[in-house]
């Protein structure tokens, strides 16, 4: 069967810079579309009409994309699919897919540039699809828009569903403060109904749950890299949402709240006097759950841990709300890798069981999410690519063994490790994550799920950073699909 191994590709760098002049500037258009207009996993029904829309006009797709709407039994997902067959070419057609996320977050909209991550999707893959035209070059080109990354993971669904069955190797890139390809932690979120017949009963309840959870953490955790970060849902925060507003209430015995850690340092705090009490509002870092740090709400903590050693008579509410009765604490737990994510959990839950009389069966946890490894190969194609001038010259790409978040594409890869060597040892599909800077030099920038990170995500920068990284990752979809039983042979040997 030919491979079209001796394809000229010389000439492929500059073709996708001509190729992204005209493809990547609509899209782009799309992209800030979509930014403009926020939305809760499994309701980015704009962003869903969107992209179908666009997709669905003959003056856009020229009829190269078939486009399926509500795909999956996902009322906001979406497929394209490519076919380009050479004249003789004989036998299946080799096959890259790419993944697009689109949900924001809730209250500070596309705090982890989604937006971006839907342009990416997009953008990489119509321009593989013109390069292979041009280049006669046999491929079957996939794109499956993925809602709900942020909520309840939606990839496990859509795995669930076959959604990722067509493609061996799948594709895509995700905004950050950096330029790195890195493994990616196993996740799981818990909760625990905190209640009380009255509201103070509510919230000192609530705050014992999250000083344990702090405790434990602090003493250790099972596991390399592993975190449990409390999160108290008040509307505003939940599970990948540290607040970097909180408000607590002390009653009005209390009238003197001075700073309990110096290592808050980057937080401030307003204290005002009413009927009540103290009331008392931190700001200051928050973010993504999985840095756990000094935020807002750790520095509330720790203002509850130092008062009831000093006064544990003390009455607390939340100034917000004081009919509030029943309060929902999430806790977040992370690790580098799969195989610790049981006993962490264990440990999280015997610890609520000693200290604060909390059945283990009853801490609802959801999905488990495993971690994501990096593939071999492709990282180095990529820093390869990224550094050559027509990209910028990024030489700042790393390659590290450190997990900076979570995500629901481990579903799509589904990776093996050696218990020993913790080395990947197979996946059932390639599922490449590269993280792309999006932070303008000499600019100092939010972090991801901070609220100032929407902003950065809908910077011309930001925008500029993006097309680089859809031009790159066309680039190695490209050599790969020219060179299926080769350079595909091997980035796909992992597969079990």
């Amino acid at each position: 069967m030919p491979t079209h191994a001796t394809q000229d590709l010389s000439t492929l760098t500059p073709l996708l810079q001509n190729i992204s002049a005209s493809v990547f500037p609509p899209l782009a258009s799309l992209a800030q579309d979509v930014h403009a207009h926020p939305e809760l996993s499994k309701n980015e029904f704009h962003a869903h009409d969107t992209v179908v829309s666009h997709f669905n006009d003959k003056n856009n797709n020229q009829n190269h994309w078939h486009v399926t709407p509500a795909a999956f039994n996902e009322p906001t997902a979406w497929k394209l699919e490519f076919t380009h067959r050479p004249k003789d070419y004989q036998g299946d057609l080799p096959a890259i897919g790419f993944l697009a996320e689109y949900d924001a977050l809730i209250g500070i909209g596309h705090a982890c540039g989604h937006n971006l991550i839907l342009l990416n999707g997009l953008a990489a893959a119509d321009m593989a699809r013109q390069a292979v035209i041009q280049l006669d070059i046999p491929a079957r080109l996939v794109v499956v828009g993925t809602p709900d990354e942020e909520g309840t993971g939606g990839k496990y669904r859509l795995r669930e569903a076959g959604a990722f069955k067509s493609c061996d190797v799948w594709m895509m890139a995700h905004p950050l403060t950096e330029s790195v390809v890195a493994p990616l932690g196993g996740r799981r979120n818990g909760m625990v109904r905190a209640g009380g017949g009255k509201h103070e009963e509510a919230v000192r309840r609530a705050y014992a749950v999250m000083d344990a959870v702090v405790d434990v953490a602090e003493r250790g955790l099972p596991g390399t890299a592993s975190s449990a970060v409390p999160v108290l849902d008040v509307g505003t925060a939940a599970s990948n949402i540290v607040a970097t507003k909180v408000g607590v209430g002390v009653d009005g015995a209390l009238r003197d709240i001075k700073e309990t850690d110096e290592g808050f340092a980057k937080n401030t705090w307003d204290l005002s006097t009413n009927a009540n009490g103290v009331d008392i509002t931190f700001e200051g870092s928050g973010g993504h759950s999985s840095a756990g740090g000094k935020s807002a709400l750790s520095l509330s903590i720790a203002l509850f841990r130092s008062l009831s050693i000093s006064h544990p008579n003390a009455g607390f509410y939340i100034p917000s709300n004081t009919s509030i009765t029943q309060l929902d604490v999430e806790i977040n737990i992370r690790s580098r890798y799969t195989k610790d994510m049981p006993a962490l959990q264990s440990t999280i839950s015997s610890t609520l069981s000693a200290s604060q009389n909390i059945p283990p069966d009853s801490i609802t946890w959801d999905l488990q999410y495993p971690a994501v490894e990096i593939t071999p190969i492709l990282p180095d194609l990529l820093t390869e690519t990224m550094a050559k001038p027509e990209y910028g010259s990024q030489d700042d790409w790393k390659i590290v063994n450190t997990a900076p978040a979570a995500t629901d594409a481990s579903f799509v890869q589904q990776a093996v490790i050696d218990e020993e060597t913790l080395e990947l040892v197979s996946a059932e599909k390639v599922m490449f994550h590269p993280m792309f800077n999006i932070c303008e030099p000499g600019r100092s920038c939010p972090s991801n799920h901070q609220p100032g990170f929407h902003e950065v995500a809908g910077s011309e920068f930001a925008y500029a950073q993006t097309e680089k990284m859809a031009r790159g990752l066309a680039e190695i979809a490209v050599r790969l699909l020219r060179d299926e039983e080769g350079l595909m042979g091997r980035v796909r040997e992992i597969i079990r």
